[in-house]
């Protein structure tokens, strides 16, 4: 009798842990499922952000404020502008051929800033080149020296192109 109670109630407990098995397998699912949303919603942001970013340039005004986007201006004191002019001449492919030239440099007296700017925008340069040139304005512009004249106001957000 006492091995009939013992495998009377084996079965209810294994239903049991069956039971909570199963709770698990789905929480574990569950868990897994929100994970790949989140990973394919960050990765269709970042894919949605390359292709804005891709975007062909088909005017050569368009070049300086591609490169703007990049440049990350050294903080001034207020109501202090900062001007920069870069000559550059690129590729067909939108490659930077040889050194960009800082030639000009507007900014405060203070020790060190001018050294600082003309890096910044050199380091904003190499960060986003190669640009995507559509082939009619890589053509128009292949070997030719550019100058882009950078200024960042203060209070601005974004750093203009003139």
């Amino acid at each position: 009798m006492t091995r009939l109670k013992a495998n009377a109630v084996e079965p209810a407990c294994g239903r049991r842990s069956q039971t909570r098995e199963r709770q698990l397998a789905a929480l574990s699912l569950l868990r897994v499922s929100v994970l790949f949303l989140l990973f394919l919603f960050a990765a269709r942001c970042t894919e949605a952000r390359a292709q804005s970013d891709a975007t062909p340039l088909n005017l050569p005004s368009q070049i300086g404020g591609r490169i703007a986007q990049c440049w990350k201006a050294p903080r001034t004191g207020p109501g202090q502008i900062i001007e920069v002019t870069v000559r550059l001449r690129f590729s067909i492919a939108g490659v930077v051929i040889g050194e960009p030239r800082t030639v000009y440099v507007q900014a405060p007296a203070e020790p060190g800033l001018r050294d600082k700017i003309a890096a910044s925008i050199l380091a904003a340069i190499k960060e986003c080149t190669p640009l995507p040139f559509t082939p009619s304005l890589g053509a128009a512009i292949a070997g030719r020296m550019l100058a882009i004249r950078f200024r960042s106001l203060p209070g601005a957000e974004k750093p203009q192109v003139i």
